[in-house]
């Protein structure tokens, strides 16, 4: 019987599994989700977050790191979202540890931290809805293939309030406040398993697996 983590359909777009050691696999996905998160949340969101030649990073963008970066067909990155392990330094933890959950969820390899969610904003709604979507069930998708049962979320307040529900996953909301910039953040802590994956496979009416089987396979390669 096939995985069914491991089908492909054909003519659907998938979203590659990116990091330092298999970057030579994935050609300049690696560079390009730099590039996006610096037109998505420097230029069109203005965070004041570090950026260099085009390319927005911060201390977190480490070897641990790993991206689920969803491209077009020219190759420019249209949506993405970073992972962190949370045995190793991560960003709610690191500068946000007013907003951590309570009671303390507990670090470890099946507990990773999602932040840097971004869709394109330059595109038609429906669209967006689809790269949406499709990330959410990445990161689901890539906790079943990892063992990973708890996520760690710190993001925009919209991407829990809509996004995160909107694919039938239930996000536990710790908290929430506007920054002095205006930016309205929140975070959560969001159980994922098969089963839960099944379930927003079936609200999102979406049945194929949507992460790329190549880079699944060069993950942890050298």
């Amino acid at each position: 019987m096939n995985n069914p983590l491991t089908q492909q359909q054909e003519g659907v777009s998938m979203i590659e599994v990116v990091t330092v050691e298999n970057a030579h696999w994935c050609g300049t996905a690696l560079a390009e989700q730099f590039r996006f998160r610096y037109r998505h949340f420097v230029a069109n969101e203005q965070w004041e977050v570090p950026f260099y030649k085009g390319m927005e990073y911060d201390q977190f963008d480490t070897p641990a790191s790993v991206y689920l970066v969803w491209r077009d067909v020219a190759g420019v990155v249209r949506g993405m979202v970073r992972l962190l392990p949370t045995n190793r330094p991560y960003m709610l933890e690191t500068l946000w540890p007013d907003m951590m959950p309570n009671p303390i969820v507990l670090s470890g390899p099946n507990v990773w931290e999602i932040t840097r969610f971004g869709v394109e904003r330059n595109m038609s709604l429906s669209l967006r809805k689809q790269i949406s979507a499709e990330l959410i069930l990445a990161c689901i998708e890539f906790s079943v293939l990892n063992g990973i049962d708890t996520y760690l979320f710190l993001t925009a307040w919209g991407v829990l309030k809509r996004i995160v529900p909107g694919a039938g996953v239930e996000a536990h909301i710790h908290m929430r406040k506007t920054l002095p910039s205006g930016h309205d953040v929140a975070s959560a802590v969001v159980p994922v398993s098969q089963d839960i994956l099944d379930k927003a496979r079936a609200k999102l009416n979406i049945h194929y697996a949507v992460l790329n089987n190549d880079s699944i396979e060069h993950q942890n390669a050298a």
